[in-house]
C-alpha cells in the first residue's frame, strides 16, 4: 500500500512519469496541455505526418505497457476493499441513473448533421445512452437531447417560463419544451445560502424519462462508468481491439517491449457506487490506449494516400439552431445553441459537474452528489474527535468533481468538519470549529 502514498511511493512516482509522455502525446496532436493552440473553428492546425504518428505511436506502447500493469493492480486494490470492509459497496451507492452522451465519432458515418444524429451517434466508438436502473432506455442522441429538463429546485436563479421561447421546434418538427437548453434564460437572484431552501449556484438539469413521466437526475459516475456501461449495454462497438459484447467490453492490448499481448473485460457492476466509479475510470483508460492503435492505423492510411485536409470550410449562417454532444473527462458535455442574424442569440453549454453537483430540484429529488453520500455508511475508525469524513469524500470524489469542492460534516456538540479538496492535486485540507 506504501507504493500509493503522494510523492513517496514508488507507484505513485512512477504514474508521475507516466502523466509525463501522456501529456506528451497530447501536445504532438493540439500544441499544448491543458489549453490546446491547435484548435480552429471547422478543424485543426496540426499538420498530419508518418513522424507525427510515430512520434504518437512510440509513447503510445510505452502507456499500454503500463496500463497492463495498472488494470490488474487497480482491480486487486478495490476487490481487497470488499473483502477487507464488508458492506463498503454501499459507500457511495446510489440508483443506476446513467448518462452518456458519445464520443469518438467515426468520420466515415459523421456528418455532423442533425437530421443523421441518430445513425452518426450510434456509430460512435463510444456509444451514448440514458441507462435506468441496469436497463438501456435509449441510444438515440435526437431524443436525448429533445428530453433535456433545466429545472430550479433550490438554485439561486429565477424562472423563465414567461420569457422567450427561442425554439419551438427541432429541425426534424419534434416539439421543444420551453425548459430545454435551447430556450433557457438565465435570470441569477443572489441570496443567503440556505439548506432548507435555496442553497446552489448549480441548476438542476433533468432527463424526462417520457414513459414514467419522471425527471432523472442522471448521474455520470465520473464519465468512465456511464461509458462503459452504455457501450456495453448496446453492443455496437466492435473494431478488434475493443468489443462491446452487450454485458460487457473486451479491451484488446497487443504484444509490447516487455510485456506479452493483454485482453481484459469491465463487466457491467452489480452497483453504481464509488469503489466501481473509480474501477471504471482504470479500464476506460485501457479503453482508450486500444482504440489509439485503431485510430493511428486509420491515421496512417490516410496520410499515406495523400488525405491530409484537417479542417472544412464553413460560414456562419444568418438563422440556425445547433446542438453539440460529446463526452469531457469526467462524462457528458452538450453545447445549445440559436443564431440570428448570423449572432449567437441563446447559447447554454452542460458540462458533467451541472449534472453531478445540481441541488434538490423543484420535486425535491437530490443531486447526484447528495443522493450517494445519503446514508452512506461510516467505516472511518478515528473517533468523533479525530473524524475526517474519509468515507464521505471518497463517495463525492468518485464522481472526479472538477471544481474544489468543500464537505462540510456537523459532529454533534456544536463541533462542524470542514474537509477541502482541490482537484490539481488531490491535496485536502482540514479544520475543526
Amino acid at each position: 500500500m506504501t507504493a500509493l502514498n503522494p510523492f513517496t511511493g514508488d507507484f505513485y512516482r512512477e504514474t508521475l512519469v507516466v502523466s509525463r509522455y501522456t501529456r506528451e502525446m497530447f501536445a504532438l496532436m493540439e500544441g499544448r496541455h491543458v489549453h490546446p493552440s491547435t484548435l480552429y473553428p471547422g478543424g485543426v492546425g496540426t499538420t498530419p505526418s508518418v513522424q507525427l504518428f510515430t512520434d504518437y505511436l512510440m509513447r503510445l506502447v510505452k502507456y499500454v505497457e503500463f496500463m497492463k500493469k495498472c488494470v490488474p493492480l487497480h482491480d486487486d486494490l478495490f476487490d481487497f476493499f470488499y473483502e477487507a470492509l464488508p458492506g463498503y459497496e454501499e459507500v457511495g451507492r446510489r440508483r443506476i441513473l446513467l448518462g452518456c452522451w458519445g464520443s469518438f465519432q467515426d468520420p466515415d458515418k459523421c456528418d455532423y448533421q442533425y437530421k443523421t444524429m441518430t445513425d452518426w451517434g450510434r456509430a460512435m466508438f463510444v456509444t451514448p445512452g440514458v441507462i435506468v436502473d441496469g436497463e438501456l432506455v435509449t441510444t438515440d442522441l435526437v431524443d436525448i437531447n429533445l428530453n433535456i429538463r433545466i429545472l430550479l429546485g433550490s438554485s439561486f436563479y429565477n424562472d423563465w417560463d414567461n420569457c422567450e421561447t427561442y425554439v419551438k421546434t427541432d429541425p426534424l418538427g419534434n416539439p421543444v419544451d420551453q425548459k430545454h437548453p435551447w430556450n433557457q434564460t438565465t435570470i441569477p437572484r443572489p441570496q443567503k445560502r440556505n439548506f432548507d431552501g435555496n442553497y446552489s449556484w448549480v441548476m438542476c438539469p433533468r432527463w424526462l424519462d417520457k414513459r414514467t413521466g419522471d425527471h432523472l437526475a442522471l448521474d455520470t459516475g465520473g464519465g468512465a462508468i456511464a461509458r462503459l456501461w452504455a457501450t456495453a449495454l448496446a453492443g455496437l462497438v466492435d473494431v478488434g481491439y475493443v468489443k462491446a459484447t452487450g454485458r460487457s467490453v473486451k479491451i484488446y492490448l497487443p504484444k509490447t517491449a516487455l510485456k506479452p499481448e493483454k485482453e481484459f473485460e469491465w463487466k457491467i457492476p452489480k452497483w453504481s457506487n464509488a469503489i466501481e466509479r473509480d474501477r471504471a475510470r482504470t479500464y476506460f483508460q485501457a479503453y482508450c490506449a486500444a482504440l489509439a492503435y485503431h485510430f493511428i492505423e486509420k491515421a496512417l492510411t490516410e496520410v499515406q494516400a495523400g488525405r491530409t485536409k484537417t479542417f472544412t470550410d464553413f460560414k456562419v449562417p444568418d438563422e440556425a439552431i445547433g446542438c453539440g454532444f460529446h463526452e469531457a473527462v469526467r462524462g457528458v458535455l452538450s453545447h445549445h445553441l440559436v443564431i440570428r442574424n448570423g449572432k449567437i442569440a441563446n447559447y447554454h453549454p452542460y458540462p458533467p459537474t451541472p449534472w453531478n453537483a445540481t441541488p434538490r430540484d423543484i420535486y425535491g429529488t437530490p443531486g447526484p452528489y447528495e443522493d450517494a453520500v445519503q446514508n452512506t455508511p461510516i467505516f472511518e475508525e478515528n473517533g468523533q474527535d479525530k473524524f475526517k469524513g474519509i468515507d464521505i469524500m471518497r463517495a463525492v470524489r468518485s464522481f472526479d468533481p472538477c471544481l474544489p469542492c468543500g464537505v462540510h460534516m456537523y459532529l454533534g456538540g456544536g463541533k462542524t468538519l470542514e474537509t477541502l479538496h482541490s482537484p490539481m492535486f488531490g491535496v485536502s485540507r482540514g479544520k475543526a470549529s
